[in-house]
Formats: structure tokens, C-alpha cells, sequence
């Protein structure tokens, strides 16, 4: 896996282990230098918030109240989205009731 995709996972894997509730929103913008500047719940898009950084490489951390967190990545033409949804929306999806039934095998009785 190349560094762009390495460090989009790396990020989304901190916002995902944070445990504050608190909504959050960053972005983080990687310099040509290999400086790193963070701009704090920016109105900006991601690449109006590289352009204005003169980053090559910006990411998008933003995390809301319901417990979803999404990560955006663009690096030159190459973009990449990491998103986990709410806990109560996976419980929804996921809830604990069987598609099918199982019933016990029938009992074949020959008459001898």
C-alpha cells in the first residue's frame, strides 16, 4: 500500500479510537517539505484548503455526533474516502433477527 492510502488509514484509525463523543472536523494538510498543517473546522473545501496551504496532500477528518467518522483523502488527482457509520445504524442493519428458520430433520419412519 502506498503512503497516500497508509496515511488515510492511519488517520481514520485515531478518529475512529478517540473516545470523545464531541463532533470533530480538521483538515490536515501535508507541505511539499513534508511539513504538516492542521486547519481546525475549516469552512474551506479540501482542495481550497490545500491550495490555500500549498499542500500537495490533504486529508479531511470529520467526526459527528452520531458516531460516524469519515476521512477524506486527496493527493494530485487521486482521492479516497474512509467512512464508518454510527453505531445505532449498524445495529439497525445488523440486528439480531434470522433471515431463515432452521426446524429439525424430519424423522423417516419405515414400516417393516
Amino acid at each position: 500500500m502506498d503512503a497516500f492510502l497508509e496515511n488515510a488509514q492511519e488517520l481514520f484509525d485515531v478518529a475512529r479510537s478517540d473516545g470523545n463523543a464531541e463532533p470533530n472536523d480538521f483538515a490536515l494538510l501535508i507541505r511539499p517539505d513534508g511539513g504538516l498543517h492542521f486547519v481546525m473546522e475549516s469552512p474551506l473545501s479540501l482542495e481550497a484548503a490545500a491550495i490555500h496551504g500549498g499542500a500537495r496532500t490533504a486529508y479531511r477528518v470529520t467526526k459527528s455526533t452520531g458516531g460516524r467518522v469519515t476521512v477524506t483523502g486527496r493527493s494530485g488527482n487521486r482521492t479516497c474516502v474512509l467512512e464508518q457509520s454510527s453505531k445505532a445504524f449498524s445495529r439497525e442493519l445488523l440486528r439480531d433477527r434470522p433471515l431463515y428458520w432452521i426446524s429439525s430433520p424430519l424423522t423417516i419412519s419405515a414400516a417393516s
